[in-house]
This record gives C-alpha cells, sequence and structure tokens, in this order.
C-alpha cells in the first residue's frame, strides 16, 4: 500500500504544474502508473449563485472519477466516446436549502438529468466536500495519509466562488490534497477542438454532437464539463483513425460504432444514487419535507417583505416563499 505524505503530495503538485491541463487529465486516465497519481480522485464542481443579491450559492454540481474503482486502477479501454470511463463517473446536485427560493420560478427549478438532487444546509455541503478533500489512503491505517485530489471547474466558475468566498468558505486549492487544478473550459483549446478559451457549455458539446439540456442546473453543468474534458483530453484515442488521422470527434475510430448522443442518453437512464445524507424532497414555499414546491398546497404564501420591497426582482420571488424563509432579514 503506498503512503501519502505532505512532501510526496507536494513534489507530486510541482510536477504536474508543469504540464498543460490537457496532459494531466490524459496521464490520469490513460497511463499506466504505479506512482502516487494512480490513488487520484478526479472532482469537478460547479457552483450556481443567486443573480441578484444577497449573492447566496443556491445549487452545486459535483462528479468525481475515482481510479482505484476502475480495474484496480490500471487503464482500460475508454470504449465508445469514453463510455467506459464515464460510466463509473458518480454524479451529484446540493440544492442549498435556505436559499432554494431565490432562483425558483413558477414551475421550480431545472431537473437534473444524471442523478439524484438532495437538500442541504450549507453545513451539510461544506462537510461533504472536506470528506471529499480528504479520504484516508487505507481506512485502516490513518497514518498512510489521505488521497490526493485533480480538482476541475469550468471556467469562471471557480473565480466567483474565491470571490464570494464569505458567503461560502470552500477553496479547494487551500488543501494540501489538491495536486492539480484543471479548467474543463480550456482543455478542448489545448487540444485543437476549438480555437476558443471562453467557448460555452453548448458550443463545446455540439462539437462532439452531444444535445445540451438544463445547464442551468449546476449538477448538469458538472457533468457536462467533466464529459468535455474526457472526450477532449482523450481526443486522438476516441476518434483517430487511418481516414481520420486529425481525430475529428464523431463517429469515427473507436467511437465508430454508436453516437454520442446515444452514450450520454445511457448516462442519464443510469444515474449515480444519492449519498446517504441530505433530503430528496423539500418545499421552498411552506418549509415542508412531505412535499416539493410545485406540488404545495399552499398556493396562498407569500413574503410580504419580498412583496413590499422596490426591486422588482423580490416583488417578483415573493410568490416562492414565506415570510418566515426569506433570507432578507
Amino acid at each position: 500500500m503506498s503512503v501519502s505524505t505532505s512532501m510526496k503530495l507536494k513534489n507530486l503538485c510541482n510536477l504536474l504544474a508543469e504540464k498543460p491541463n490537457c496532459d494531466i487529465l490524459r496521464i490520469y486516465l490513460s497511463r499506466h502508473d504505479t506512482s502516487l497519481l494512480r490513488h487520484a480522485i478526479l472532482v469537478t464542481i460547479h457552483r450556481r449563485w443567486s443573480a441578484n443579491p444577497p449573492y447566496r450559492l443556491t445549487e452545486m454540481g459535483i462528479t468525481t472519477y475515482d481510479r482505484l474503482e476502475v480495474n484496480q486502477g490500471q487503464p482500460i479501454m475508454p470504449g465508445p466516446h469514453a463510455q467506459n470511463l464515464l460510466r463509473h463517473v458518480w454524479s451529484l446536485h446540493l440544492i442549498i436549502r435556505p436559499y432554494a427560493h431565490l432562483e425558483s420560478t413558477a414551475s421550480g427549478l431545472d431537473p437534473f438529468h444524471f442523478g439524484t438532487t438532495i437538500f442541504v444546509s450549507e453545513e451539510g455541503a461544506l462537510d461533504l466536500l472536506h470528506q471529499i478533500w480528504h479520504q484516508p489512503m487505507d481506512d485502516q491505517r490513518p497514518s498512510n495519509g489521505f488521497r490526493p485530489i485533480i480538482y476541475m471547474s469550468f471556467g469562471d466558475n471557480d473565480r466567483v466562488g474565491k470571490a464570494r468566498k464569505a458567503a461560502f468558505d470552500f477553496d479547494p486549492t487551500n488543501f494540501t490534497t489538491t495536486i492539480a487544478v484543471l479548467d474543463a473550459q480550456i482543455i478542448p483549446q489545448q487540444t485543437k477542438i476549438t480555437r476558443r478559451a471562453d467557448a460555452t457549455f453548448e458550443y463545446l458539446l455540439q462539437q462532439f454532437k452531444i444535445s445540451v439540456f438544463h445547464v442551468e442546473n449546476a449538477g448538469n453543468a458538472a457533468m457536462y464539463a467533466t464529459i468535455i474534458a474526457f472526450l477532449s483530453a482523450l481526443r486522438f484515442d476516441l476518434y483517430a483513425s487511418l481516414e481520420n488521422k486529425v481525430g475529428k470527434p464523431g463517429r469515427k475510430g473507436h467511437s465508430s460504432s454508436k453516437a454520442a448522443r446515444s452514450v450520454i442518453q445511457a448516462l442519464m437512464e443510469w444515474p449515480t444514487p444519492a449519498p446517504p445524507f441530505g433530503g430528496t424532497v423539500y418545499c421552498w414555499r411552506c418549509g415542508s419535507d412531505a412535499h416539493n414546491f410545485v406540488e404545495c398546497p399552499n398556493t396562498d404564501l407569500v413574503c410580504s417583505r419580498c412583496e413590499g420591497a422596490i426591486h422588482q426582482w423580490r416583488k417578483e420571488n415573493a410568490g416562492t416563499h414565506m415570510e418566515g424563509l426569506c433570507v432578507f432579514r
């Protein structure tokens, strides 16, 4: 069993810092490795904040990929459009209970397509993140240290999170277990999928012939970011052939047997289970755990504070919660 120490993590971090994001991800996913990197966990986080003050974290999407759980850490054939790897991605969508109503419409919130949505407190969300970032190398031997984490986000989502530290204080770069920080928006540019460094989810997924559904949902966004990164980093492994030497994405090379959209549809139909905490049902209008917002019978409940506010967006949001659940005190 390998041992993880602060010095080993630092040395690995310094080694990876010399490489572009696309190479780090490709090495992690596909290269034979017996070093500490084989024990790393890839974690993608996407946060959604309220559009208006107070800027609160309303949702968070998390995906994790544990290389050790796939063929005991040894590389495998990725399969068409990396389906053999993507099947092992655990996808999670958290909604922060106190602030759920801030982005609500009359029809509720956008649906999550890759797993189960759970409602948690801010403390619960922070506790989960700290657990992810501090996973022991060996449950029976705590002295063996913690497993390395490769942290990935998309575009400026991480920068916004750092700027709003007072609202939700979690910065993955502060932990010694973080050995690399990747940007899923930059990886397609590095692998020449696009020339743009600011390409949107919709544009990037279109390059792989993948349709996008409800990307405003933070859980979907985290999974789409993971998909974009995997397909981009493994571009030539997945799509290159004698007839397609440039590795243009599509039904080509090792991905000729099926369309990318069918792989993504299969992921949606085989979602990962929810963790054993939080609740799967919550109404942010009345605070009940017995029904959701759309099913709430208390449609006459209105927040008088927001109804009488000077800002139009607060007036429009008044019918989504009762006064006792309002974040404006």
